[in-house]
């Protein structure tokens, strides 16, 4: 039942895309608005630490809960009520096209070397916080790959991981809440409330984030990842998203991040001596082709899920 809902949910949305505005992303945002408005804000500090925790555990819970109830009461009445609402809820969260929508429009600029069309685009998909007015052409690629590659795990990998948890379409809702937050509190600028949902996201996709990794590799240049995931995940600042950067660079082998720092010739020896490997920069530099096979990599990746799933869906019928 669970990969058939998943494969109706995936063309649906591939369809009809729920975008920003769409009815279950405004309920989504006053919900968390509520709870930043009733725990945060209340002076210049915002939300104390234990407000915050507390804060967090309502707009995260109660929705969870509501729609485990909801699933379990389906599933004792009729089995196909349960279906219907697996189908629903993935739909309503997976938001495959939320991403590659924006990343499509980035890649067809990009297609036709138009660079002011693809920055206006890429700071469309990233906000206000990113100037793009002085990015060439490999940065506005490497930006994109950046999103790209995050986008694809917190809207697809990380959504089907906790589908396949005992929570079922309840996961999805906690963790789709949960990475909408940090953004929107953030953007509210209450540090506490803020960092608490981080720190809660940061619980509940450390896993997902590692699991997307190994998939990268698997379906990528597994080498590059590899040796990406060991060594280069200090270019990025967010930890759960630089395991998932380092190691969608490796396997799609191109520079992404910051550029490492050339030790100089006292640093190499000292280096030497103390028997620390060399950390060196892999892949090249990202072009049009490497968005390309971004596409690629992540549409491979979602077919090895989904062939996984058919498979376990066929045994458990057999057995």
């Amino acid at each position: 039942m669970t990969f058939f809902s998943i494969l109706i949910a995936l063309i649906a949305e591939q369809y009809r895309p729920v975008n920003a505005n769409h009815w279950i992303r405004r309920m989504s945002d006053r919900w968390l608005d509520w709870i930043a408005k009733e725990f945060g804000g209340k002076n210049q500090e915002g939300a104390s630490p234990v407000g915050a925790r507390i804060a967090c555990a309502i707009a995260f819970i109660l929705p969870t809960f509501i729609v485990f109830c909801i699933y379990i009461a389906c599933m004792l009445k009729y089995a196909i009520l349960g279906f219907i609402w697996n189908v629903i809820i993935a739909y309503l969260f997976f938001g495959f096209r939320q991403f590659s929508h924006s990343f499509t429009k980035v890649h067809e600029a990009i297609e036709v070397h138009d660079l002011p069309a693809a920055r206006a685009a890429l700071a469309q998909w990233y906000g206000p916080d990113l100037d793009v007015s002085n990015l060439n052409e490999t940065e506005v690629i490497s930006l994109a790959l950046e999103r790209a590659i995050v986008g694809a795990h917190r809207h697809v990998f990380g959504v089907l991981f906790w589908f396949l948890m005992p929570l079922g379409p309840a996961g999805i809702v906690m963790y789709r809440l949960a990475d909408t937050a940090i953004t929107r509190w953030s953007a509210k600028g209450d540090f506490n409330l803020s960092e608490a949902a981080r720190y809660f996201f940061y619980v509940i996709d450390w896993i997902p984030s590692r699991i997307t990794a190994m998939g990268f590799a698997i379906v990528g240049n597994f080498e590059d990842a590899a040796y990406a995931w060991r060594h280069l995940t200090h270019k990025w600042a967010d930890s759960i998203n630089a395991v998932i950067l380092s190691a969608g660079s490796g396997a799609l082998g191109v520079r992404l991040g910051e550029p490492l720092a050339e030790p100089d010739s006292d640093q190499a020896l000292l280096m030497a001596e103390a028997g620390e490997p060399q950390i060196y920069e892999i892949g090249i530099e990202p072009t049009e082709r490497t968005m390309r096979s971004a596409v690629g990599l992540v549409w491979r990746l979602v077919i090895v899920w989904l062939a996984l799933l058919l498979m376990l869906t066929i045994a458990l019928w057999l057995g």
